[in-house]
């Protein structure tokens, strides 16, 4: 068995290749970002985050791809499929985007960024000034909640809402045997999810049923909502999610994943064709909700886990559904 490691090591894939090398001396592990064709022929197993169509066409004795992060929507799944060769990911993020999710609404709610602005520039709000309570913030405790996608990073989101007081909807596509910790209900029905709640958060992944899901003829049901969108940004109506701001139909969106990103290693950039980015009703996060330090670090120890499983046992701790994309 030969396992290539498709990506650059930092000292936590090195401290736990380590381990590895002597969990499995019968195992040849291989570093290598750019290899070469005979290199690839004789891969089984490849642990990489990117890996290109043509890559797994070279790989002739392929049998498992481990994603080290939760994002597979860029795997050749078709080919996957009629090669028979399996995939794994990791959810080491989920706590670090509920956590971010969570700060989201505090900040839109809290006014936080208003308020940051105008202190800096001299100008006050509220009882110091006094403002009414038309002129303060708003806090969610006893609001209601719809996470759309009881997944992971659904799960720790209700987890880290509950002390608030808030009444949380889990939205699931598929049955679940039970209600999850931390919810109060679960529906199946995606606007009934949405109907129930005046604060709706996207987990979701992006896969061919999840494009769009927020379209224009739901967001024009979302009069006084707010949405946080931490799934990925083509869950959304690019188009329809502007008017619904801009003209107030929604309350507001606090927003991680987008439309178009920086290419090239440019660090500039709108995050959409439309000013979305100039609405006053909008938070903006540049897609960072589940890149931090510690989320890293637990995407690699998962990573690790999947490739300990199916080498001792040929299962995966978090398997990727090859039809349905994630």
């Amino acid at each position: 068995m030969i396992v290539l490691f498709y990506t650059k090591l930092n000292k936590i894939w090195n401290r736990e290749l380590s381990k590895l090398i002597d969990q499995f001396p019968e195992v040849e592990f291989i570093n290598d970002s750019d290899p070469d064709a005979a290199t690839l022929e004789s891969i089984d197993i490849i642990i990489g985050g990117v890996v290109s169509e043509k890559t797994i066409q070279i790989a002739k004795n392929l049998k498992l791809i481990i994603v080290p992060f939760a994002g597979v929507d860029h795997l050749p799944f078709q080919l996957l499929r009629t090669r028979g060769i399996q995939a794994a990911n990791s959810h080491g993020n989920a706590n670090s985007v509920a956590e971010r999710s969570l700060a989201m609404i505090l900040a839109f709610y809290g006014k936080i960024v208003d308020y940051h602005n105008d202190l800096k520039s001299g100008h006050w709000h509220g009882f110091w000034v006094k403002k009414g309570l038309d002129d303060t913030w708003e806090s969610i405790r006893g609001k209601t909640c719809s996470i759309i996608g009881a997944g992971s990073i659904g799960k720790s989101l209700a987890r880290i809402l509950k002390p608030f007081d808030i009444r949380i909807t889990a939205y699931k596509r598929k049955l679940s045997a039970a209600l999850p910790e931390n919810f109060d209900e679960i529906v199946y029905d995606i606007d009934e999810a949405i109907a129930r709640s005046e604060i709706i958060v996207l987990t979701l992944p992006s896969t061919a049923e999840t494009k769009g899901i927020i379209n224009s003829e739901r967001l024009k049901k979302m009069s006084g909502k707010v949405i946080i969108n931490v799934g990925r940004g083509d869950l959304l109506d690019e188009k329809a999610l502007y008017h619904a701001l801009d003209s107030g139909i929604l309350k507001g969106a606090a927003i991680d994943c987008w439309f178009q990103y920086p290419q090239n290693g440019e660090t500039f950039g709108y995050p959409s064709d439309l000013p979305i980015h100039n609405l006053p009703n909008v938070i903006l996060s540049p897609h960072v909700a589940g890149f931090t330090s510690a989320a890293s670090e637990d995407n690699i120890l998962q990573a690790i886990n999947n490739l300990q499983a199916f080498l001792l046992h040929q299962k995966m701790i978090s398997p990727v559904d090859l039809l349905s994309g994630y």
